[in-house]
């Protein structure tokens, strides 16, 4: 009897143990679904400008995306040092693909594979007594400081992957950051960048200035087969200015420039080995959130790129959008969204035999469910329920480009887009998205 009370208590001792550990867990997510369709019949087809990064993405999103992230103390003791494990994992699959909604890439289109991935996996110290205090160091695969734009889903400044570095190193009243990442291209060719960048200078109130410099090294075995003429050590610049409480909300603006393997001023893993010095991108980003009443709320955008031999192509793209909101009551507002995009190849070999600029204009309307929003405005609040409705329209350009499915010599009885050969189509749908 007595070995049963000692089991007993032993056996509630350890759940109790196991449930506090749990606890500790930090649990945060992202997912966004939905279903939709088309005027033509048939599902939603979401509308991207060829030769674009991006697309405006209210109404206008043709998967289901989900994050899932976990992170948990591993160790800390009384003066403060701790150790902190991070990791996500996130999957896509195919709008309203069915009831098994299979991780597979059996059974899904080649525009809407089935995926699930690894996106962070990393170990951060902090507190340690011969680091600046606040600092911590960190090895893994990490989401590092990505800057991105809500309203188009864009990471213009986003170098996340695999690496490792000290963040949040004070130098005066602003910080620095220092990183190396590694991209494999093989086992005897790999990709170095180390990256460091300053932030919080303070300019003016409530302003201030960010600047970072990456540089791609190409570290090659000799037995490696490359170019002669490659750029052995590509660079990429940004400065920033960031306003904060501006209209209730914030402003960015941000020039960047990226020569060589560096000049898509992307994240791992996307750029150009073998790219020579001529291979060059700079662009300007204004980005801004507004909240200047608590029943008006939005984001507007304004993008310009410049780029010469990017993966074959040299091109002039800009493009402007806005979305603004308007809260009718706590639970429940009315999303609007305009946004148009130009693409001009600046060479025939670009432009696929013309140098005729791609236009691309779409609009949504999306009464949309929510909760109360806090009191940092609503244009962030999540989750939400929305309806929508989006009509989208474009050029000759844009449809011998490949837009939405159509071609050049785009013939009604032989196409295979939903749209034939119009130059303009409407969608609709419900999403949720949320975040938490």
């Amino acid at each position: 009897m007595r070995i049963k009370k000692k089991l007993i208590v032993l056996g509630a001792t350890l759940f109790a143990l196991a449930a506090s550990q749990a606890s500790a867990v930090d649990f945060h997510g992202y997912f966004r679904s939905g279903i939709g369709g088309n005027n033509k019949g048939g599902s939603q087809v979401c509308f991207q400008d060829p030769g674009s990064e991006y697309k405006f993405r209210l109404g206008n999103e043709c998967e289901n995306y989900a994050e899932w992230e976990f992170s948990q103390s591993l160790y800390k003791d009384k003066s403060g040092v701790e150790f902190v494990y991070d990791g996500m994992i996130a999957y896509v699959t195919a709008l309203a693909g069915g009831d098994f909604d299979s991780f597979k890439n059996a059974g899904a289109t080649s525009n809407n594979p089935n995926e699930i991935a690894l996106r962070q996996n990393w170990v951060g110290a902090k507190g340690l007594p011969f680091l600046p205090s606040g600092s911590m160091a960190w090895v893994g695969k990490r989401y590092y400081h990505r800057n991105d734009i809500h309203q188009i889903d864009y990471f213009y400044w986003d170098t996340s992957g695999f690496g490792g570095g000290l963040d949040d190193v004070p130098i005066g009243p602003a910080k620095m950051a220092l990183a190396v990442f590694e991209t494999r291209a093989s086992d005897r060719r790999v990709l170095w960048q180390p990256d460091f960048r300053v932030y919080g200078i303070p300019i003016i109130p409530n302003g201030t200035l960010e600047a970072g410099v990456s540089l791609i090294i190409d570290s090659a075995n000799a037995n490696v087969v490359q170019s002669t003429n490659k750029e052995s050590v590509s660079p990429w610049l940004t400065v920033q200015w960031v306003q904060n409480d501006f209209l209730g909300g914030f402003n960015k603006l941000a020039f960047q420039w990226g020569q060589g393997s560096a000049a898509n001023m992307h994240s791992q893993g996307s750029q150009q080995i073998d790219a020579s010095s001529d291979t060059r991108q700079w662009r300007i980003i204004e980005h801004m959130v507004y909240q200047p009443t608590s029943e008006i709320s939005g984001g507007l955008v304004f993008i310009y790129q410049d780029t010469k031999q990017l993966f074959g192509s040299s091109l002039k793209r800009w493009s402007a959008g806005i979305r603004p909101a308007l809260q009718l009551n706590d639970y429940f507002k009315i999303e609007l969204e305009g946004g148009y995009t130009s693409v001009t190849p600046k060479d025939n070999a670009s432009g696929g035999g013309n140098t005729n600029t791609r236009s691309l204009f779409k609009a949504t309307v999306a009464p949309t469910l929510m909760i109360a929003p806090g009191p940092g405005g609503s244009y962030f609040t999540r989750p939400v329920l929305r309806l929508f409705g989006t009509l989208a329209a474009w050029n000759d350009a844009s449809q011998g480009a490949g837009i939405a499915g159509q071609s050049a010599a785009c013939n009604a009885a032989t196409t295979t887009s939903a749209f034939g050969c119009d130059k303009a189509g409407f969608t609709f749908g419900a999403q949720v998205e949320a975040w938490y």
